[in-house]
């Protein structure tokens, strides 16, 4: 995380606190550890954020990794509670020199805990006491909301220059890889862009229902030959109805449903004559996570589609590229992962697999970071101009978007 100047006052005070308030305390593994109650008072028996925030004064690069649950102790009006803080955030974090981190909590308030209540926890490491305040006012609702709790109470601050609106805010994101990839055979260079953009949002609660237009382009780039000509380019939109599920409301689910994508897709190389290709689908993919979502996990991304119009230029692509494929991914998000690809032929031939292995890295001097991505191909349709030729091809390169 970069320490902009509002954050490095924010965490200034933090480190000084440090050595001056009892609320703040000192591990030799985890540096200078903070809590931060909600912003604002809150509701008697309702679940709460708070968050745990580490600053690194060191030298050195530190690891960040507190516990999934905290014992800890909630004293009001004279009484005292024995509560668990849950963490919503699992995934450990690195920290450089003079940055901080955040890792958020949920609390369950207990039956009969009102007014300034002081959330008390032992430090890991022996690094002494941590407590905060929570004002909890007001009288507990009848019937309790079942939303999670916030993923943060910790704001950074923006930019002045943020709120000059140059976009739509919210509406661009990723959505298939993005990378750069140079291999040894012809074609050797490789590359993607991928983005989607939302055109419509259909209802706020539960799972959340959009219309999303989506563009990816891969190229295949003969980048040693004279002239360093362009092999074959596939260019994809797409229109499609997006659902996806919430996050879990606790850290212990192991299976859990990301929600589906069904949509449109039209892909043509652009090309006119003998090398004219195109293709008209209709899509339908899912997907589903086994394991902890930001740890160690599996996904899997089964996904169907159906040929739609005219396939006068390539009538028996079916035939190489069947109509679905599966996608598994084994990893974790600061980690290495490896996604499988595997598609058949109409006739469960003309096997095709691809495997993309991920390595995150960064830089330090230029504060860089992105994936080392191998990736090998064996199979039909890598080039939609060469779609019924095998080919077996290895290559490698950075990713931005994995």
């Amino acid at each position: 995380m970069k320490l902009r100047p509002v954050s490095f006052i924010l965490a200034s005070i933090v480190f000084l606190a440090g050595h001056l308030l009892p609320s703040v305390a000192r591990s030799a593994s985890a540096g200078v550890n903070s809590l931060i109650p909600p912003r604002e008072s809150v509701m008697p028996q309702s679940t709460v954020g708070v968050d745990w925030v580490t600053l690194n004064p060191s030298a050195e690069e530190i690891a960040f990794d507190p516990p999934r649950e905290i014992a800890a102790r909630l004293l009001a009006e004279n009484r005292t509670w024995q509560v668990v803080l849950t963490a919503v955030q699992l995934a450990p974090v690195s920290i450089l020199p003079g940055n901080f981190a955040v890792k958020s909590y949920a609390l369950a308030l207990p039956p009969g805990a009102k007014g300034r209540a002081i959330l008390e926890i032992l430090s890991p490491g022996g690094g002494g006491v941590l407590q905060t305040v929570i004002m909890i006012e007001g009288e507990a609702p009848t019937a309790l909301p079942q939303s999670p709790p916030p993923l943060t109470n910790f704001a950074v601050k923006k930019p002045a220059a943020s709120a000059i609106e140059r976009s739509f805010a919210g509406r661009l994101s990723a959505h298939e890889g993005i990378h750069f990839l140079y291999g040894a055979e012809k074609p050797s260079a490789k590359f993607q862009f991928s983005f989607k953009y939302r055109l419509l949002s259909m209802g706020s609660s539960g799972s959340p229902k959009t219309l999303q237009f989506a563009y990816t382009q891969r190229s295949l780039w003969d980048i040693t030959s004279p002239s360093s000509p362009f092999y074959d380019t596939s260019y994809m939109p797409e229109l499609m109805f997006e659902s996806l599920e919430p996050m879990p409301t606790t850290a212990t689910d192991r299976f859990i449903w990301l929600g589906f994508q069904a949509g449109y897709k039209h892909e043509s190389n652009g090309r006119d004559g003998p090398f004219s290709r195109s293709v008209n689908t209709l899509n339908l993919r899912t997907a589903f996570v086994l394991g902890r979502p930001d740890g160690w996990r599996v996904i899997a991304v089964p996904e169907i589609f159906g040929y739609i119009w005219d396939l006068d230029n390539n009538p028996d692509i079916a035939d190489y590229r069947g109509y679905g494929q599966l996608r598994v991914v084994v990893g974790r998000n600061d980690g290495p992962a490896l996604m499988t690809t595997l598609r058949s032929g109409k006739d469960f031939d003309h096997f095709t697999y691809q495997l993309d292995l991920t390595v995150p890295f960064r830089t330090r001097l230029l504060e860089f970071e992105s994936y080392f991505l191998l990736q090998y191909f064996n199979g039909y349709g890598e080039s939609l101009r060469t779609y019924r030729q095998k080919s077996d091809q290895t290559r490698f390169g950075i990713s931005f978007v994995r």
